[in-house]
C-alpha cells in the first residue's frame, strides 16, 4: 500500500513538473534579450542616409522674327538661355532651360532599441525557478525515500 502512494506521489510529481515546463513559456523580452546577448549592435543607433534625386525636363524655346542687320546676343541666367541671333532680315531666338538634376541628402537618425525588465517579468522568472528547485527536492526526497524502504 505504502509503494502504490509513494508511486502515485512520484506521478503527481513527475506530471507537475512536466505541466510546469509545458506551461511555461518565454516571453518577447527573453528572446530579445538572447538577440542583445549575441550580436550586441543591434542596441548602437544607426543613421540611415537617404538620397533622393530629381531631374528635371529641358524646356526649349525656338522663334523667328525678321529685321535687317546682323548681331548675336546671348543672355545666361539661372539655368535659363536666350540666343538672339539677326542675320539681315531674320531674327532667330533659341532659349530655354537645360536639364537639371537636384541630389537631396537626408539623414535619418534610427531610435535604438530600450528594453526594461518589468517587476512583474522578474517575478514570474524567480517563481518559475523556485517552484522548479522545489520540485526537484521533492522528487529527491521521494527518490532517497523509496530507496531507503527497500
Amino acid at each position: 500500500m505504502a509503494d502504490r502512494l509513494t508511486d502515485k506521489r512520484y506521478l503527481v510529481c513527475v506530471s507537475l513538473f512536466f505541466a510546469t515546463i509545458l506551461l511555461s513559456s518565454c516571453g518577447a523580452n527573453w528572446h530579445l534579450q538572447r538577440a542583445i546577448q549575441k550580436d550586441p549592435s543591434i542596441l548602437q543607433q544607426k543613421t540611415v542616409t537617404v538620397t533622393d534625386t530629381v531631374v528635371t525636363n529641358p524646356t526649349a524655346v525656338l522663334d523667328t522674327v525678321t529685321i535687317s542687320n546682323t548681331d548675336t546676343v546671348e543672355i545666361v541666367k539661372n539655368n535659363f538661355r536666350v540666343k538672339i541671333m539677326r542675320s539681315f532680315d531674320t531674327l532667330i531666338i533659341d532659349g530655354g532651360c537645360d536639364a537639371d538634376t537636384v541630389v537631396r541628402t537626408v539623414r535619418v537618425d534610427v531610435p535604438q532599441i530600450v528594453f526594461s525588465e518589468s517587476r512583474l517579468q522578474r517575478v514570474q522568472r524567480y517563481t518559475f525557478w523556485g517552484l522548479l528547485s522545489l520540485l526537484l527536492i521533492a522528487l529527491g526526497l521521494l527518490t532517497i525515500r523509496k530507496s531507503i524502504k527497500l
